[in-house]
């Protein structure tokens, strides 16, 4: 059922089928763009690019945003401010909304200096947003003269799955006054979270001054992000946890957490150096209680990394203690490290770091309040030799037990062994070949039954090459079915406004469609009585448009769309048909 060797180059092979075919590229080359996501707020966050925002408020509420009125514990209320946004080099806006500053003890600036902003979309119009944004985060990036350092990190933490920001670049002025180049980094919330699939029914952040840990009776030290300021329960019975120990420890906590994302989490923000984290200094991090319970820990306040090593197994903070004394989760903990050694150099960090510092390199030149364009070259040196130093750390203290896989081969097609692949509909076996990080390591990739339609796991072995390490990893194959969504959308009398049916009828195809992929529409309507051939034809194209508009704006975009005249049927009806892979 499977084969395994041990060579200098182990390929464990299994064959899962001959028959289907693959949807998704292998992704072997490096990238040349950095967007993540299909959203519409996506091109926000690319670091390749720098967008403006300009901003004009009150003289009096611009005044009132110096110290001692705000200051870092004390952002104050939301200012209403006019803004405007542009983004290659189209415009949007004006839009009223709120802004007030924000940073903490060492970021912190007012407007007499490089000030970092919030802007709040829907502070004084409701359900207003910027590309589907409704709460902006603008960093100075004062604590980091390299500016580069809060996109490589972030990087690197969503390739290992770790829930964190996107990011992009915006120069800002403020009632005329240039503040330079800032960072729009997405804001930790629920929006976000609800973009990695996660729901929120509490949000905690641990930070200065009281840099909190999850010691029973500490709940007061953690602020509230968003859910109950008054009931702590769920934050209480975590902290309860922590009175444990060994395997009861370990096992309560696998209940209400994931312990593999959690120790990629302290292994991740080593690596990069970010001391100023929880493993380290117990700051700059967001606890996650979603609707059932589970738990989720979030990195934030990345400009202070790659600054140099930092000691794999030496933290003041009571987590990363509780899993080092217990011989599982350790073992856990060093596989973890040995997957960011493997995915930070897949990711070519160093090549990054170079293309997104030619990208804002006029940016840098023309800010009023950064350090200059030699000394931010000089940065970003150094935090590309510093990469490479970690990596080579990393490196040589994984290699003994590394049991992590380099890669794998879907039908003859290389992919990242993180990758979820997508197959075409009906596909039922695949040919599948796994390459292990480790020369020496030996590969069992169990046997599966038929690939189902959905989500299918295939599991793989790993046992190093001195046999004292083992680790099972899951591959997601994931197979397509082919579904048909069906509406009928009423309009008013020759025109292409719809009904209230009609609206609702859209609505619903238009959730119905929102997960699905490969989307071809096609679109029905009778000749109107009475009325020319030529009209009709641009009737029809503009219900058309009008559709297509709708479903765009839910984040629907058809690959092909054939609108059709029909020898039956109401001339003010649309027979909408679309197929679609689910």
């Amino acid at each position: 059922m499977f084969a395994v060797r041990k060579s200098r180059s182990l390929l464990a092979l299994i064959m899962l089928s001959m028959t289907g075919s693959l949807l998704t590229a292998p992704t072997v080359s490096a990238a040349t763009s950095y967007v993540e996501g299909t959203d519409s707020a996506a091109a926000m966050f690319d670091p390749l690019k720098v967008s403006n925002f300009s901003l004009q408020m009150s003289d009096a509420d611009f005044e009132s945003l110096r110290y001692p009125n705000v200051s870092w514990d004390n952002e104050g209320d939301w200012r209403e401010t006019r803004m405007s946004f542009k983004m290659s080099g189209k415009s949007y806006g004006p839009y009223n909304v709120g802004v007030h500053l924000k940073g903490a003890w060492g970021s912190w600036r007012d407007v007499s200096g490089k000030a970092a902003f919030k802007i709040k979309m829907d502070a004084f119009v409701k359900d207003q947003s910027l590309f589907g944004q409704k709460l902006l985060t603008l960093n100075n990036m004062v604590q980091d003269s390299s500016y580069i350092h809060e996109v490589i990190t972030y990087r690197l933490f969503r390739k290992l799955g770790i829930p964190s920001p996107r990011t992009g670049y915006a120069n800002v002025t403020l009632n005329g006054i240039k503040y330079g180049l800032h960072l729009n980094v997405e804001t930790m919330n629920k929006q976000l979270l609800e973009r990695w699939g996660i729901t929120s029914n509490h949000l905690y952040k641990g930070a200065v001054p009281h840099f909190p840990d999850l010691y029973p009776g500490s709940e007061w030290a953690f602020a509230v992000e968003s859910g109950s300021q008054t009931n702590y329960s769920d934050l209480t019975n975590f902290m309860a946890i922590q009175n444990l120990n060994g395997v009861q420890w370990w096992s309560e906590m696998s209940k209400v957490t994931n312990m593999e994302l959690l120790t990629l989490g302290w292994a991740s923000e080593i690596f990069a150096g970010h001391w100023d984290g929880y493993p380290i200094n117990r700051n700059n991090y967001f606890i996650n209680f979603d609707k059932s319970g589970q738990v989720s820990f979030l990195p934030w306040g990345v400009d202070q990394t790659w600054g140099g090593a930092i000691d794999y197994s030496g933290s003041p903070a009571l987590l990363p203690n509780k899993c080092w004394a217990y011989e599982p989760c350790s073992e856990t903990y060093r596989q973890s490290m040995a997957k960011v050694a493997r995915v930070a150099k897949s990711l070519d960090l160093n090549n990054m770091a170079s293309l997104v510092s030619s990208a804002i390199r006029n940016s840098i030149s023309n800010d009023p309040f950064g350090p200059g364009i030699d000394s931010a070259a000089n940065s970003q040196s150094y935090t590309q030799y510093q990469i490479s130093e970690q990596q080579a750390i990393l490196d040589s203290i994984t290699r003994p037990w590394d049991t992590t896989l380099a890669s794998m081969k879907i039908n003859g097609k290389t992919y990242s062994p993180d990758q979820t692949i997508y197959l075409a509909s009906g596909t039922k076996k695949v040919q599948l070949a796994v390459q292990t990080s480790q020369p020496g390591a030996i590969a069992r990739v169990q046997p599966t039954r038929t690939l189902a339609p959905g989500l299918n796991k295939v599991w793989v072995q790993v046992i190093s090459e001195n046999g004292q390490h083992i680790n099972t990893s899951g591959i997601s194959l994931y197979v397509y079915t082919n579904k048909v969504a069906k509406a009928v959308i009423t309009y008013n009398k020759n025109t292409e406004v719809p009904t209230f049916a009609g609206i609702s009828a859209t609505g619903l195809m238009a959730t119905e469609l929102a997960t699905g992929k490969d989307i071809r529409v096609t679109i029905e309507m009778a000749l109107p009585a009475k009325m020319k051939l030529s009209q009709a034809k641009v009737l029809l194209n503009k219900r058309t448009v009008q559709l297509v508009t709708t479903l765009t704006k839910n984040g629907i975009q058809p690959l092909q769309v054939k609108p059709t005249f029909t020898t039956t049927g109401k001339a003010d009806t649309l027979k909408v048909s679309a197929t679609y892979l689910k």
